[in-house]
């Protein structure tokens, strides 16, 4: 049996699944349906799927990748708790640490075996958090939580083949969601996903938060206004530092995935709807050249894209940013349209626009009205159309898994 803290109170409870019921989804229908860039422009919000006025009650999962975009942004959304918060998948062979869940029989944790798991570390990194005051219920796996707790949003952040899972299950509890990408490593979890979710009416989202990103934001509006014209060409660079080492399981590409879906899906996810067109085939290379000892994990890689219009793009990707250089990232974005460019240097706040009518200037930096997760919440709750459309989340996925096969076969494939 899991390790459990229990809060020392207990919030108002909403029963999610009548309220759903009653406004019903036919919204998301139309929403999804959208066109890369066209959320921002539909004309009213979709109808609320969480009662605007009740608690917000998030089911954490995992502590791998980015949780700082829910953690830290708590305060920008009104009556937000972490109510519960799990650690690891029961149904895993392996914890999130890399240690076995094995113990005695063999089986996991949660099907009838048990393991030595430490919770007491978990523990006191809650209390280490600013948001431990709000007394979240601990629970070794996401299994039991699901099972126990009444919650409106999962945050799924497991080793990221295991995201696809944890996707399923909360789906399968009508809960909305949103994961650490990539949602899946592999086309058939992929297709679970899909399904699932679709069959559930939940909502799924990514965590394609360099959207928000004021550079990425600014592009997508310059190209958005018509000041570059038509986009024909574009070009995308993720340079990160390797650090100290990476996971362990980023010496297992069955776990790890590839390059291109953890690094490389942010600049898919942004050429696609700062251009405002949709990919319809991939290629790519990648290799690992410096960093032997993780097998799993490509250090270099190059995607290319072809849009539905003819348009190009390229996005390079990398693991060899040196240790002296100032940020931990270099990330760059160019769309070069039939009457100008823009091209943004993210890490500097440099952003440059040139046409047939001005000589190259900056243009000063935008940023959204709300940062991601609020943005994602106020939708949500009916009070606005997030800048990430429902559908975004899979097709996205599907693009760079068909992008990392490319890679792998030395092929061209149709998406």
């Amino acid at each position: 049996m899991a390790n459990r803290v229990a809060p020392e109170f207990a919030i108002e409870r909403l029963n999610r699944r009548k309220f759903i019921n009653v406004v019903g989804t036919a919204s998301l229908a139309v929403a999804a349906s959208a066109s890369p860039g066209f959320a921002a422009e539909l004309e009213s919000p979709p109808a609320p799927r969480l009662d605007p006025d009740a608690p917000l009650r998030i089911g954490m999962i995992g502590r791998t990748g980015h949780l700082g975009y829910v953690l830290n942004q708590l305060d920008t959304v009104p009556n937000a708790r972490i109510t519960a918060y799990a650690f690891e998948d029961g149904s895993w062979t392996f914890n999130s640490d890399g240690s076995s869940r094995a113990h005695g029989s063999g089986r996991a944790h949660g099907s009838g075996g048990g393991t030595s798991y430490n919770m007491d570390s978990q523990k006191q990194w809650v209390e280490g958090q600013s948001w431990s005051k709000m007394n979240p219920t601990l629970y070794e796996t996401y299994q039991e939580m699901l099972e126990k707790e009444e919650l409106d949003l999962a945050v799924v952040c497991l080793p990221y083949a295991r995201n696809a899972l944890a996707i399923c299950a909360a789906a399968e509890a009508g809960l909305d969601i949103l994961s650490e990408k990539p949602v899946a490593v592999s086309h058939s979890d992929l297709d679970r996903v899909e399904r699932t979710v679709r069959s559930t009416g939940v909502r799924l989202s990514a965590m394609f938060a360099m959207r928000y990103a004021p550079s990425i934001y600014t592009v997508w509006r310059t190209v958005g206004q018509g000041e570059i014209g038509k986009p024909c060409l574009a070009r995308a660079q993720k340079s990160y530092k390797w650090g100290g080492g990476r996971p362990w399981f980023y010496k297992h590409k069955e776990i790890y995935g590839s390059t291109i879906l953890w690094v490389g899906i942010h600049a898919v996810d942004y050429l696609r709807w700062c251009t405002g067109l949709e990919v319809r085939r991939v290629s790519g290379f990648h290799s690992n050249l410096a960093h032997p000892e993780y097998p799993g994990v490509q250090d270099n890689a190059v995607v290319g894209l072809e849009f539905e219009n003819g348009a190009t793009a390229a996005i390079t990707m990398d693991y060899l940013r040196p240790e002296t250089a100032l940020t931990h990232g270099d990330d760059r974005i160019r769309i070069a349209g039939s009457t100008g460019i823009v091209e943004a240097i993210a890490e500097r706040g440099i952003l440059e626009l040139v046409t047939g009518e001005k000589k190259p200037h900056e243009i000063k930096l935008e940023k959204p009205d709300l940062p991601f997760f609020a943005d994602l919440v106020g939708e949500l709750r009916g009070q606005r159309t997030s800048l990430i459309v429902p559908d975004e989340a899979v097709r996205v996925t599907r693009i760079c898994i068909a992008a990392t096969e490319a890679a792998e076969k030395q092929q061209t494939i149709a998406v």
